[in-house]
């Protein structure tokens, strides 16, 4: 069976915080206050990976100022992970971001987690910066950019 991309709904929502709370360790993952301020962003789209009628994954991508767009999140169930969900909400965020008329894409990725990075590498994305104590003043971030093909 193959995962639909659809976009995001309220009743959502709790099915999206316990992903990202199963996908990243609580020290990462976001708060109920935090997760619903991306999801309710005017400047944000969320698409979630649906499988049978079970999501399997979601990502938020916001448009900022200055043309960037911003990949605040991808998180797929992590028995899921390794079979292209992941792979296949980027490209369509990235889509939508291209869209909006970003020249670049950034997003950030710890600086320990070398699947990610391996992953975000793979998928055209450099590292462009880094940032000290990102993950609550203890773990440091890699800031991965990506910039439009004129």
């Amino acid at each position: 069976m193959t995962a639909q991309i659809r976009d995001y709904e309220r009743a959502d929502f709790e099915q999206l915080y316990e992903i990202d709370h199963a996908a990243f360790s609580d020290d990462i993952a976001y708060s109920r206050l935090e997760l619903q301020y991306y999801l309710q962003s005017r400047k944000c789209r969320t698409l979630v990976s649906e499988e049978g009628g079970k999501i399997v994954g979601f990502v938020v991508g916001c448009s900022e100022p200055r043309k960037l767009g911003h990949i605040i999140t991808i998180d797929v169930i992590p028995h899921r992970q390794r079979q292209q969900i992941g792979g296949r909400l980027l490209a369509e965020i990235e889509q939508w971001l291209w869209r909006q008329g970003v020249d670049a894409i950034y997003l950030e990725t710890p600086v320990d987690d070398a699947g990610a990075k391996g992953f975000y590498d793979k998928h055209g994305y450099f590292v462009f910066d880094r940032f000290e104590g990102y993950y609550n003043n203890s773990l440091d971030a890699f800031v991965m950019m990506k910039t439009a093909k004129h």
